[in-house]
């Protein structure tokens, strides 16, 4: 189980991040699944991609890139998007 500021310091990078008006590139997004991952934190990482989406608001064309680009990494880590989740359906 993670200890508590290691999933602090994971949500304080995604809140970072979606202050920012841009949507991450994928290299960076990786690396933060990575660190989802170590952590055996399943949410924060399905929370990054929901970001993710969020921020590519109406260009309808960057989550289908970022994810496409994501695809080694979430297949490596075992790691479902939302759409695959059901989440999307909300």
């Amino acid at each position: 189980m993670p200890s508590c500021s290691c999933c602090s310091f994971i949500s304080t990078g995604v809140n970072t991040l979606v202050g920012y008006d841009l949507v991450p590139e994928p290299k960076i997004i990786d690396a933060a699944l990575r660190a989802c991952r170590r952590l055996n934190d399943f949410a924060s990482a399905v929370r990054i991609l929901e970001v993710v989406k969020d921020k590519a608001g109406p260009h309808k064309e960057i989550y289908p890139y970022v994810i496409q680009e994501l695809r080694p990494t979430l297949s490596e880590l075992g790691i479902s998007t939302p759409e695959e989740l059901g989440l999307d359906k909300a």
